[in-house]
């Protein structure tokens, strides 16, 4: 039942943690005031000077009322819970894990095009996409082999 080995689990762990902590702060430095100079984010994907704001208000950036930073919140912690589920009671399937990180990484690809359209460079959503290819390809490299053997 264990499908994802120790190291892996943890990886994934780690990948919805800090996507989850980009996220928050997204969403805490666009819908709360708060300061973008935070101490406990990397100055690499802080969102001083650049132009992370014209892009949340656009058709790219909200879905279904919200922002993609308040998604990308429940996104990561409800993943981090499914991986655990996965390999406690095999629950989600191994399959429905890959279709949904998948469609994230689509997504991802997704919004870095509407970044480049935008001309805009954001530092959290580049991160935030980094984030989602990781997940992609260290749950794709365990459920390959479920996909193509028979």
């Amino acid at each position: 039942m264990n499908m994802f080995p120790l190291p892996i689990a943890f990886s994934i762990g780690l990948l919805c943690f800090l996507g989850f902590v980009l996220s928050l702060y997204f969403h805490l430095v666009h819908n709360h005031g708060w300061d973008p100079n935070q101490p406990w984010i990397p100055v690499l994907v802080r969102m001083t000077d650049c132009r992370c704001d014209e892009i949340v208000d656009t058709e790219f950036g909200l879905k279904f009322g919200y922002s993609n930073a308040f998604w990308g919140m429940w996104y990561y912690l409800l993943l981090a819970a499914a991986v655990v589920a996965h390999d406690l009671v095999g629950i989600p399937p191994a399959g429905g894990l890959l279709l949904v990180v998948v469609v994230a990484a689509c997504y991802s690809v997704y919004l870095l095009w509407a970044l480049y359209l935008m001309r805009v460079i954001c530092r959290p959503c580049i991160g935030v996409h980094l984030v989602n290819f990781l997940l992609c390809a260290l749950v794709l490299s365990r459920t390959w082999t479920l996909l193509f053997t028979t």
